[in-house]
This record gives C-alpha cells, structure tokens and sequence, in this order.
C-alpha cells in the first residue's frame, strides 16, 4: 500500500474543519428539534408555579445550557418563561429537565434548561407559626387571596382606585421570592386589607399573634396612649413613667414614624385613623404589634419627657405580656348594653353598647321592648335633652339602627339608598330600608347629643350619618370608625387560605347610606364638638366627652 504524504497546512484545515462539523453536528442533535420562543430584550419573567419573579434571569447566548433551577415543590405545577414579546410554558415534575431556546434579535440563540432537581417535602399544614413555608405554596395562598377579594368583595374599590389596588396586589404578590413563617406572611395580607380601607374586611391574624406571643415573645413592655401626635404613658407599670410621660423615640425611632408604620396594617373605613388609634390605646395591643412589625429585641433604647419637661433616655427590657398587664379604667356612665339615665330633671342618657341582635339576647334583654318602654318615661317625664351615647359600639343588625333613628326622627326618612353586592342590586322588596321609613308615635322631639368615637362602627356608623344628614342633634367626641356615606357588610364569606391557614373574612354587601354630600368622601360622622379625653381623664375614669352633652344640655334647659 503506497501512503502519500500531506501537507502539514492541509492536515491541520482538515482537523478545524472536522472539529466545526462535529460541534455543528452536536448542536443541531441537542437544539434541532427543541422548542423555540423569540426575544427582543435580554430580560426575562419567570412565573415559577404561582410565584412570579421579575429581575432575576437575563439571557446569556454565551451559556449552553443556561439552567433555572426551579423553586422546590412537592405539587405540580406549571413554569413559563415570559419574555417581552413572547412566552413558553412547561407542565413541570420533580428530578426533570426541560430544554427549549430563546432566539435573542433574530441572530443569537440560547439554549435555556428547566431543572425541578430532587421532589422536595414543603410544609402545606401549620401547626407551628414559626415554621417556614414554601414561597410557592405562599404564592398559591395569596393567589387564592387576591381572587376571592375580586369576586366576592362589592366593596373593593369603593375608595382604592381599581388600577392602583390592582397593582398594589400584584407587587404584593411578586414579593414572595422566599419562605416565610405565617406571621410574616399574615403582614402581606393585612397590608393588603389595610389597604383595602374597608374595617369589615377581617383576619385571624390578630389572635394567631396573640397566642404566638402571649407567653413566648417578650414584649415592650409599655402601653402607650395616642393623642394629638403623642404617644404618653396611660398606665403605670415603670416607676420612671408615670402617667402621662410623653414618650418621643423607640430604639432611635420617633413615636410618629412608628404609629404610621403600624397603622398601615390596621384595617379601618376609608381614610378614618381614629378607629386604628383606638385599636392601639385599648387592650393592649400597641405591644403586639410593634414586636410583629419591628422585630423582637432584649430591651429598647426609650427617650422619653418627663411631666416636668425634662427630656431622658433610659433602657427598659423587654417582658411577657402577662408580666405587665394593665388595666385602663372604663368611663362610660353604664355596665349594661342597653340602659337609660336621668340625672336630672329634664335629661336623659340612653346607653346602646351594641346593635348586635344576639349579643342582647344573651344579655336578657330586647331591643324593641327596651326602646318602647325608653321612651315612654322620656315622654312622661318631659325630657327635653337626651343624649344618646353610642361609643364602642361596633354595631350589628343594621334594622336596629334604624329603629333606633325612627325614635328621634321629625319626619319620614330614607335609610339606604342602595344596597348591592358583585352580581345584585337590591329592590325594596328586598330589604324595607331602601323605602320610607316612619316615626314613631313617641317619636322624640327634643335636642339629642350624641357620643362618638372611633370604635362607633358599622350600623353605628350609619345610625349616626342619618342623623347627622337631617341635622338631628350635636355630636360630641371624635369621628366615627365607620364611612358616613356607608360601608360593606352583612353577609360575609371566610376563606381559609389552604397553606398557611390564615383565615379572611370577605363582606360581600355595599351599603349606600341615602345622605346629604359632605366636603369628605372617605370619612366618617365627624363631631361638631371634638372632645378627646387626656391619660389623666383616664386614669380617674373622668369622662369628659359626657359632661361636655351635660354642659350643653344644661345651656339649653
């Protein structure tokens, strides 16, 4: 066999050239026949299962393959790659790969891999709020979340613009990239239904917290009192704070940053703060709270200004809530839900604590009895001023409010002016209130004074606005907790998110109170009198807001 020798330059243009086809060829066997989206931009959008991740993958056609390893599951789930003008999805399983290619401007190709890597155990049932939880199943919870406040909620956008709340939930929702315990998780929810700014939107939220810090989480251990842009001592458990010490800072933080931090996760009607004010001064809650939002500490850096204006900073450690409990004395003029006074003659109090149908009947007694018998002595004793006291009430069956409006009204009046909720609107046949409505006979035609605070809720909040439109009486105290032009109620429907098991309460009636307009559309009944009780009023039960109505009651005899 005769061999003949090649050229040195020939053979080494025929080793590039056979090395090329078999690269080409590799190529073309792993990428031939693989799907292909298009691509403008090298970002991408990543919607793994229900969590959608923005900003953490650009395309590299220099990397082959490029690999996204998917967030871990036990569930499947559906992963799609979102690029500015197209998309691709893939039904996904554990220990799997899945290839396709991104054309990148027509000309680069990258080759991107789908890895789901070994089937992962993610907790999917809480019994322990301080375990962690799969931001997919998150996801999932908030999906379940965001759809239920869409379809059953009529009151979703009464005050959010809808493309502004749109966007507030969806960001929420980009949010979760990581596990979360149920408390951290449970902030996102009542971020959102502060947001909503609608109060009958509810959570367990509040009592998971509770009971996760009751007797495990120390605490601040101080309980402030919101007034007039402070915050002061409203009980004494420190002997370097007596009552009424204005506190000014926590940990280098002013006390006004930290209350419109807090208050952004308390829910209330509308842009109404006194509501979310009251849920921090009363039963201790401002404690919870703070460690919920700002984080568990050994003790707190407090500056503080003394009764004699002396500005001091000391450490205070923290402490179990039961360590420190506290009780406010209560200035309201009767134990009883529904009770009437006369101090004097000439005067009456009427007491209504609640309009709350079955909350009465386990008290003994009835409201429509009550009201009759009322004010059959207010008439036989010749009252010309009663004042009627409706602080902490937060509310009930919304015909008691009514009934109790036709015992001072002067003229046949209309309650609502629509009810609706996402797929009806009432008739009268539906519900009588959206009609006339008649005095009673022992209608009352005196002055009446009303008591009102931000705990005066739902149907108290209506109550009052009814009578605040057709110029009933003076109201004396602060703004109601509930929206003067009405507010979304009644039925209700509880949807247990299934991962973390936060529980939300989702109304689904919108009441329109048939009103005369007001300067505010996101407010409540306001007071022609605002009288706001100090720490010191407190502290010896002195109730202030009551003897201004006396005060005035007596101008008037």
């Amino acid at each position: 066999m005769k061999f003949t020798q090649l050229n040195p330059q020939w053979v080494r243009a025929i080793y590039v050239l056979v090395v090329l086809t078999l690269l080409i060829n590799t190529t073309c066997l792993s990428q031939g026949n693989l799907p292909m989206i298009r691509a403008t931009s090298q970002n991408v959008t990543i919607k793994d299962g229900y969590v959608i991740q923005e900003g953490i993958w650009n395309l590299s056609p220099e990397i082959k393959p490029d690999v996204y390893f998917s967030l871990p599951s036990d569930v499947k789930k559906t992963i799609t790659f979102y690029t500015d003008i197209d998309s691709i999805s893939f039904d996904v399983e554990p220990r799997r790969q899945y290839d396709f290619n991104i054309l990148l401007n027509d000309k680069d190709t990258c080759l991107t891999r789908i890895s789901t890597g070994e089937k992962t155990s993610v907790l999917t049932r809480i019994s322990d709020s301080t375990k962690f939880i799969a931001p997919e199943l998150l996801a999932m919870d908030f999906v379940v979340f965001r759809e239920s406040l869409r379809s059953e909620h009529a009151g979703l956008y009464r005050y959010q613009d809808r493309e502004k709340l749109d966007r507030l939930l969806d960001s929420c929702l980009l949010s979760i990239n990581k596990p979360l315990t149920q408390l951290d998780f449970g902030k996102k929810i009542l971020f959102i239904t502060s947001a909503i700014q609608d109060g009958h939107t509810g959570t367990n939220i509040s009592s998971l917290l509770v009971n996760s810090y009751l007797e495990h989480v120390k605490l601040f251990p101080l309980y402030l009192y919101f007034v007039d842009q402070k915050a002061l001592i409203s009980c004494q458990n420190d002997k370097h704070f007596p009552v009424g010490t204005e506190i000014l800072s926590i940990n280098g933080q002013p006390v006004g940053q930290i209350k419109r931090a807090l208050f952004r996760y308390l829910p209330s009607d509308g842009s109404i703060e006194t509501k979310k004010a009251q849920t921090l001064n009363n039963n201790g809650a401002f404690p919870f709270l703070y460690n919920w939002i700002f984080g568990n500490h050994e003790s707190f850096l407090v500056q503080y200004k003394t009764l004699t204006g002396v500005i001091k900073n000391i450490s205070v450690s923290a402490a179990f809530a039961t360590d420190f409990e506290c009780k406010i004395k209560n200035s309201t003029n009767s134990t009883k839900d529904l009770d009437v006074q006369y101090p004097k003659n000439g005067t009456a109090i009427l007491t209504i604590k609640t309009f709350d149908q079955n909350r009465i009947k386990r008290s003994g007694q009835d409201f429509k009895h009550f009201l009759d018998e009322a004010f059959e002595t207010i008439s036989e004793k010749g009252i010309q001023n009663l004042t009627i006291d409706v602080r902490g009430n937060a509310g009930g069956e919304d015909t008691n409010g009514a009934l109790l409006y036709s015992y001072i009204a002067k003229s046949p009046f209309k309650y609502y002016s629509s009810i609706q909720t996402n797929s009806k609107k009432f008739t009268l046949a539906d519900n009588p209130l959206l009609g006339w409505v008649e005095p009673q006979d022992s209608s009352f035609k005196g002055n009446v004074y009303f008591l009102i605070n931000g705990l005066s809720f739902s149907t108290t909040s209506d109550f009052c606005a009814i009578a605040k439109s057709n110029g009933r009486g003076v109201f004396i105290g602060e703004e109601t907790g509930g929206g003067y032009y009405g507010n979304t109620s009644g039925q209700t429907v509880k949807v247990e998110l299934p991962n973390s098991k936060i529980q939300v309460i989702i109304p689904k009636l919108k009441y329109t109170n048939d009103v005369k307009k007001v300067y505010f559309t996101d407010r409540g009944v306001m007071p022609d009198y605002q009288v706001i009780p100090t720490v010191e009023d407190l502290a010896i039960g002195k109730d202030v807001q009551l003897q201004m109505a006396i005060d005035l009651a007596n101008q008037k005899y």
